[in-house]
């Protein structure tokens, strides 16, 4: 079952063996002093899969990665399979950011593979979509995204849908808190149609006050267009500001339920 929320950072390329340690141990230290990791989660490159799980060992917290092969495990050099990931004790693993299509020239085609190859070796796709350019209407955009990723998997698939909006990703600020509500309640209303378990984060140059300022502009409206959690990318990789927007999460979610 997936956690009520979800707070997670991916590292990106910035970290090394050195500083992926020192991090999951400063954030292990850090969570046990607030309640635990459960409903947290890192993503770093394969090789640094086995530190981050020594780190967060004993926490709750969960390991993830940044990329999934799409083929089973045999001849095929270099890619690291879902199955072999499972066995490595990893929970999580990202589909479709936008810098795997502009530096690899990943396809829409290809993520659905990818997401099916993980539902299928019980591990949790966290899809990252979000439309290119600011737009008033972005559901036709995502209504693609979704259905490109999501054909074909099993009713009692877990997933978890990232909206990150292409133009929001490394900018000054996030996107207004008043596009993202909007945005994810139109979210949950296509996946809901696709599948039975998910959890909706934002990201896009998320950090520290980012989620609370979405739970209090959407006050009093539908709580289904609060997002579950965020999930960083350059604003996670210091300890302190990761840990601090995990208990903003939490305590901004207690508060909107």
């Amino acid at each position: 079952m997936l956690p009520r929320t979800l707070v997670g950072c991916s590292t990106k390329g910035y970290l090394g063996l050195a500083e992926t340690r020192s991090w999951a141990e400063r954030v292990a230290s850090g969570l046990a002093a607030r309640g635990g990791g459960d409903g947290v989660y890192a993503c770093v490159p394969h090789p640094l899969v086995t530190v981050l799980s020594e780190g967060f060992a004993g926490t709750g917290a969960d390991v993830g990665v940044q990329d999934v092969s799409p083929h089973p495990r045999g001849p095929y050099t270099g890619e690291v399979s879902a199955e072999l990931l499972a066995e490595l004790g990893v929970r999580y693993v990202m589909v479709g950011h936008p810098e795997r299509v502009r530096h690899v020239g990943e396809t829409p085609e290809l993520f659905g593979r990818k997401v099916r190859a993980a539902v299928g070796h019980g591990l949790v796709p966290i899809l990252v979509v979000g439309e290119p350019e600011r737009s008033a209407e972005p559901e036709p955009v995502l209504r693609a995204q979704l259905d490109a990723a999501f054909g074909g998997l099993p009713d009692d698939a877990e997933v978890v849908v990232a909206y990150e909006p292409t133009w929001a990703i490394g900018a000054a600020e996030p996107a207004p808190a008043d596009h993202v509500l909007r945005t994810v309640g139109v979210l949950r209303t296509l996946v809901d149609e696709r599948v039975a378990r998910s959890r909706v984060l934002y990201g896009g140059s998320a950090g520290p006050g980012t989620f609370a300022a979405i739970a209090r502009a959407g006050a009093g409206g539908d709580p289904r267009d609060v997002p579950d959690g965020v999930f960083l990318g350059r604003g996670g990789l210091d300890p302190d500001a990761f840990l601090a927007t995990v208990a903003e999460v939490r305590a901004a979610v207690g508060a909107v339920v």
